[in-house]
């Protein structure tokens, strides 16, 4: 057995993952649980001490950053504070007494999709997290593409020169278009007031499916946005097929005709050949995923 743990900004989701890539546990926490980088190891540590009799032979992890994936050190967390310069790896194999893999959480959601997904026997193909960030990952002849660090960080891909702030430092960067906070925000500025509750982005995606211009509007800005953007990340890698995840991608069925839309318009016409946009419909991908490493680091280094 394997301890899949994928770590997004709004949610944290463990799971024990078989050889075969099956999700047999899971567990889902709020990820203000884990802001701390003490809390976040004795949860880790409490979590495995309470599965010994699973026999669990690794771990591996999904983050939201720049990770180095050799030495399971994290850069820093865009989306989370106070995660900079940390020996996480080394840190956790110290209590918890067992290894740990580590490496970008989109990265670990293209190796679940490829392995028992919807990108089974592709060669090329692009993966993007869409939700309290943009996560991205790039397949290249059937293998995750990685730099010195995770790589592949699309979300901060800059399409705007005069752009917003971006929580990476940088300006304009696509994620401050797609984002969930950004798309509440936006449509609370197009509402023209403060909502006297928390909406999100299930619900401007039912309203939108109810025809509420205002709700209409944020997926057509949304889908604008997302399609430029795509169309050079298409003329630069040439994929065969795109997948979206991530909890904003629950909006797909009103985003994709737009998006493609713009894409025709914008993209270089021969690189569109054979391309498909389409969902994941592989469920706990990143659980799945962070397992998957841990399995084939484990076997490698053995």
């Amino acid at each position: 057995m394997f301890l899949g743990i994928d770590w997004g900004g709004t949610y944290i989701k463990i799971g024990i993952i078989t050889e075969k890539g099956e999700c047999l546990f899971k567990r889902v926490f709020n990820s203000e649980e884990f802001r701390r980088k003490d809390i976040f190891i004795r949860k880790i540590e409490d979590i495995v001490s309470s599965l010994k009799s699973k026999h669990i032979k690794a771990i591996g992890i999904g983050a939201p950053g720049i990770i180095n994936t050799d030495e399971g050190f994290i850069y820093y967390l865009p989306n989370i504070k106070g995660w900079r310069n940390y020996p996480l790896k080394k840190v956790l194999e110290k209590r918890i007494n067992l290894p740990v893999f580590v490496d970008n959480d989109a990265n670990v959601f293209a190796l679940a999709e490829s392995y028992l997904g919807v990108a089974r026997g592709i060669k090329r193909a692009i993966f993007l997290t869409l939700g309290t960030g943009l996560g991205g990952a790039v397949i290249i002849n059937g293998e995750v593409f990685r730099g010195k660090t995770s790589a592949s960080e699309l979300g901060h891909f800059p399409i705007d020169l005069k752009g917003s702030k971006c929580s990476c430092g940088g300006r304009g960067c696509i994620e401050t278009f797609v984002g969930n906070k950004y798309i509440v925000k936006r449509y609370q500025q197009i509402k023209k007031k403060s909502l006297s509750y928390n909406i999100g982005v299930k619900e401007i995606f039912k309203r939108a499916l109810g025809g509420e211009k205002e709700a209409l509007l944020i997926w057509k800005e949304f889908s604008y946005a997302l399609g430029m953007f795509l169309s050079g990340v298409i003329n630069i890698f040439n994929p065969q097929m795109i997948i979206f995840g991530g909890g904003v991608s629950g909006g797909f069925r009103i985003f994709k005709p737009l998006v493609w839309q713009v894409i025709k318009e914008q993209a270089m016409w021969p690189q569109l050949k054979g391309l498909r946009l389409v969902k994941t419909n592989l469920k706990n991908a990143g659980i799945i995923g962070a397992g998957l490493l841990a399995k084939q680091r484990f076997y490698q280094y053995q």
